[in-house]
This record gives C-alpha cells, sequence and structure tokens, in this order.
C-alpha cells in the first residue's frame, strides 16, 4: 500500500492545485458572464464529458486487454485510433450541425470543436493507468483543467471578452492536451503486434458495456443539470452548478486513491484485489467525510462573498448535496474491482441505472415544489441507495466485513506517516 499512498499523496496535491484554479476560473466566470453565462458554460461542459463517459469504454477495454488478456500494446494503440476515427468524427460533425440549427444550441459548436481531440485524451488514459503512469495522466488533467483557466481569467476579468473567447480557449487548451498526449503514446507504437480484428471485436464488446456503464453513471451525476437548464432555465442552472461543484470538489479527496490503486486492483488477485479495494475505500470514506463537515460550515458563508449574493442559494444546495457526495465518493473503486478485476462491467451498470432512475423521478417531482433545491434532495438519495446496494453486493462477494470498509485501523496511517517522515528528512537543496 506504501506506493500507492505515494502515488495517492503525488495524486491529491496535484488535484488540489487543479481544483483551486478551477474554482478562481469559475469565480471569474460567474462575476463576468453571470448566472447565465455559467449556465450556458455548464451546459457545454456537461454535454463533453458526457460525450466522454460513452467514450469510457474504451479506456476501460485497452487497460483489461493490455493487464488481463495480454495484448501487445501496439496493436491496442492501433485499435484505439480506428475507434476514435469511426466514432469520434460523425460525433463532431453532427454536434457541429446541431449547434447551427437548433436555437438557443450555439454551444454545442464549441463541443464539436473539442470533442476529437478531449476523446483522444481521455481513450489513452487506459494505457497510462494500466502502466500506474499517474504523471501523464496528472499533466492531461493540468492541461486541460487549469491551463484553460490560466489562459482565459485575463480574457474576461481584464480584457471584458465574452462567451466564445471562453469557448475558444477551452478547445484550444483540449488540443494542446491531445497533442501531449500523442507524444506519451509513442512508446506503445511499434511494428509488432496481434491479428487485430479478434481483438477490436473484443475491445468494442468489453467497452460497449463499460460505455454504457459509464454514460447511464454521469447520467446520474447530471440528469438533475439536465432536468433543471430545460425546466428553470440558463440562470438557475449556473447557481446550483456552483452548489454541485463545491460539493463534487470532495471527490478530489477520493480519486487520487482510486487512480492510484488502479493498476494493483486490475493486476492483483481477486483476494488481493478486495484488499486494496476495502482499504482504499477506507481512506476515501474518512477523508471525504473530514472534508464535508468543513464545507457544511463553509460553504454558506463564503459563496455570496466570493460569487456574488445572485449564488447564495447554492450554499443550501451544497449541504443538502454532502450525503450523497459522501456515499459516492467510493464508487470509481468499487467500479475499478467489478469491472477490471471481475471482469464484469455489467455491475456499475445496474447500480448507476438504479441511482439514475431514482434521482430522475424525485428530482421531476420535487423540483415544482423545492426549485433547485429538489434536484440536490434527489442527487443525495439516488447517490446513498447506490452505494449501497454496490457496498453490499461487494461484503457478499469478498467476504469482507462491512466495518473495514469504513473504519480506519492504525496501520492504515503507517504509509503516511512514514512518507511524511522521509519529507521531513530529505535534504534541501542548496543548503
Amino acid at each position: 500500500m506504501s506506493e500507492i499512498a505515494k502515488k495517492s499523496v503525488v495524486t491529491f496535491a496535484t488535484r488540489v492545485v487543479l481544483q483551486i484554479v478551477s474554482i478562481g476560473g469559475a469565480i471569474v466566470i460567474a462575476r463576468t458572464l453571470g448566472a447565465s453565462g455559467k449556465g450556458v458554460y455548464t451546459y457545454a461542459i456537461t454535454i463533453l464529458a458526457m460525450l466522454q463517459m460513452a467514450n469510457a469504454g474504451q479506456a476501460s477495454a485497452l487497460a483489461w486487454q493490455y493487464t488481463k488478456r495480454g495484448r501487445a500494446p501496439a496493436t491496442l494503440r492501433r485499435i484505439m485510433f480506428r475507434v476514435l476515427f469511426t466514432f469520434g468524427l460523425p460525433i463532431a460533425v453532427g454536434l457541429g450541425v446541431a449547434g447551427f440549427l437548433i436555437p438557443g444550441q450555439s454551444a454545442l459548436i464549441a463541443v464539436a470543436a473539442a470533442v476529437p481531440f478531449a476523446l483522444l485524451v481521455q481513450s489513452a488514459t487506459g494505457f497510462f493507468l494500466a502502466d500506474s503512469d499517474v504523471r501523464t495522466v496528472n499533466i492531461q488533467q493540468a492541461l486541460t483543467n487549469a491551463l484553460p483557466v490560466l489562459m482565459y481569467v485575463p480574457l474576461l476579468f481584464l480584457l471584458h471578452g465574452q462567451l466564445w473567447v471562453l469557448f475558444a480557449v477551452w478547445t484550444v487548451c483540449y488540443v494542446i492536451a491531445a497533442g501531449y498526449t500523442l507524444t506519451r503514446l509513442r512508446k506503445y507504437n511499434s511494428t509488432e503486434g496481434n491479428d487485430e480484428g479478434p481483438i477490436f471485436k473484443e475491445q468494442l464488446k468489453y467497452g460497449a458495456q463499460v460505455s454504457v456503464n459509464s454514460t447511464v453513471a454521469y447520467l446520474n451525476f447530471r440528469i438533475d443539470v439536465f432536468l433543471i437548464m430545460f425546466v428553470l432555465g440558463h440562470s438557475a442552472l449556473g447557481v446550483y452548478s456552483i452548489g454541485v461543484g463545491i460539493g463534487e470538489m470532495l471527490w478530489q479527496l477520493s480519486r487520487p486513491i482510486a487512480t492510484a490503486a488502479f493498476g494493483r486492483i486490475a493486476r492483483g488477485t481477486e483476494a488481493e484485489a478486495a484488499e486494496t479495494t476495502a482499504t482504499c475505500m477506507r481512506h476515501s470514506f474518512a477523508l471525504v467525510c473530514l472534508g464535508a463537515i468543513v464545507i457544511f460550515f463553509v460553504a454558506p458563508l463564503l459563496i455570496p462573498l466570493v460569487y456574488g449574493k445572485t449564488f447564495a442559494e447554492a450554499g443550501t444546495v451544497t449541504r443538502v448535496l454532502l450525503p450523497g457526495i459522501i456515499a459516492y465518493s467510493v464508487m470509481p473503486t468499487l467500479a475499478t474491482f467489478f469491472s477490471q478485476q471481475l471482469g464484469m462491467p455489467r455491475l456499475p451498470v445496474i447500480f448507476s441505472s438504479l441511482s439514475t432512475i431514482i434521482c430522475a423521478g424525485v428530482t421531476l417531482a420535487l423540483l415544482p415544489h423545492f426549485g433547485i433545491l429538489g434536484g440536490a434532495f434527489a442527487t443525495s438519495i439516488s447517490y446513498v441507495t447506490a452505494f449501497v446496494a454496490a457496498a453490499a453486493y461487494f461484503v457478499r462477494r469478498t467476504r469482507i466485513k462491512p466495518q473495514r470498509l469504513f473504519t480506519l485501523s492504525r496501520s492504515d496511517l503507517h504509509p503516511y506517516r512514514s512518507l511524511f517522515h522521509r519529507k521531513q528528512r530529505a535534504p534541501v537543496s542548496g543548503s
């Protein structure tokens, strides 16, 4: 677990910096473009993210074929580009046409420009995660999340740029990230390989299952966003998105653990993977709970001061979302165990579908009476329900006691203590 702990700390530090930068960017967007502009931007990035989730099966399939099936990476790399060309370009063209022809959907033009590059970046993570190359994944995150903020903040705040400037910067940064990804993929490029036909079909079959799960899971994350957008409008979505963003910020505490443990869960025996999964769940749950306590008291006070009084209701939205945020913080680790270790990507689909149906139904029932708070209530209820179902299946399959998923032991803290002491003893450059 020490190697996982080390990579988790590095990834966590990276994600914290990226999150701070992203929050700064969100503040500037809210202050310069208002609730409506913030809502349109949220809608665009939500559409792109959903398309990435629909493509997530390819990254997962690449990792599975590479680690569990022993397929030649050169062959997998060629198939990856073949799939992207076959499916990615038509999607981009369709979005562009829809953006031009459908009134009020011009944001789709920006999504169309970014999507081919975004899908390439996302697909290639299958190789990097399988090789535990967390550094490359972190740099990809920096190029797509932090670099746009550093570029558009002066343009919006100092030069009074409009929404199209924001979208132009956003697209350019995905192009840059795609270029970096191509350089990192060179080590997988060789003439040797396997017969591509069967592997192509194998990748599509496995990837389709994961993609369905990822799409359903993301729809579960964002069904409330779409319903609020079309029922209450851009401005309501702009306010709601602030609360969602602050709540989901807590996932940055748990995602580095899931990322660092991906390779070990995928490559180990089932017993070893189950132990690693349970350990990661304990750490994730503890960290997110501590963060949630702070957010509960701080968010309602800071949001009106930082974003403006227009966004004050986002503080209550954040509080209502916290139970669901805590529950869902461990789901990526469980999904990795189900998909990569057990080779059963249909399991996460079942749990995500359950959550999505509950979220959609409760949101539609509550929106007319509670406004955006109805979406927050529905999200928390659905997340908790899905987590309980997934954890129950994991416990039944692995025979691991439920309390071991939530309670930290002293031994769990040893790797982090050792890492901390090594950092303290490290010589200071120039001393």
